[in-house]
């Protein structure tokens, strides 16, 4: 069984040995904005999320029928989590960054397999940043 110190280093051995220091820029870059957006709307209404996502992927080329499709998809993934109608909205924020992330290291050509070791590292360090301890 793998220990949970061990993913965080599994996750940083493959940012390492796969991204170059301009896609690790990116990533920061991308952690800062979802984390900027956060503080900016603490408490975002429904209204307001989708906003933000759609702005998002209308200037990233995406069709509004895939929009359409993303937004769906993540208000049904915050019910199946059993999150209240109050706190899907910042669910729908958490789920763009993490397609953000995902996006972007399967475009730096990462395996899902991979994507998922380096994704659980970052929320294994997030909450050992929080000084909550590991997940």
């Amino acid at each position: 069984m793998t220990h949970k110190g061990d993913v965080k280093e599994q996750a940083k051995d493959i940012l390492e040995e796969t991204l170059d220091r301009e896609a690790v820029i990116v990533l920061g870059r991308i952690s800062e904005e979802m984390q900027l957006m956060f503080m900016a709307h603490p408490e975002p209404a429904r209204q307001e999320v989708e906003r933000i996502i759609t702005g998002f992927f209308l200037e990233n080329g995406k069709s509004e029928q895939f929009i359409e499709d993303w937004i769906a998809t993540s208000t049904e993934y915050s019910k199946m989590r059993g999150l209240s109608e109050k706190d899907q909205p910042k669910a729908m924020l958490s789920d763009l960054g993490v397609f953000r992330f995902m996006s972007f290291l399967k475009d730096k050509g990462l395996t899902d397999d991979q994507i998922t070791i380096v994704l659980t590292g970052a929320v294994q360090q997030s909450v050992s940043d929080n000084g909550q301890g590991t997940v």
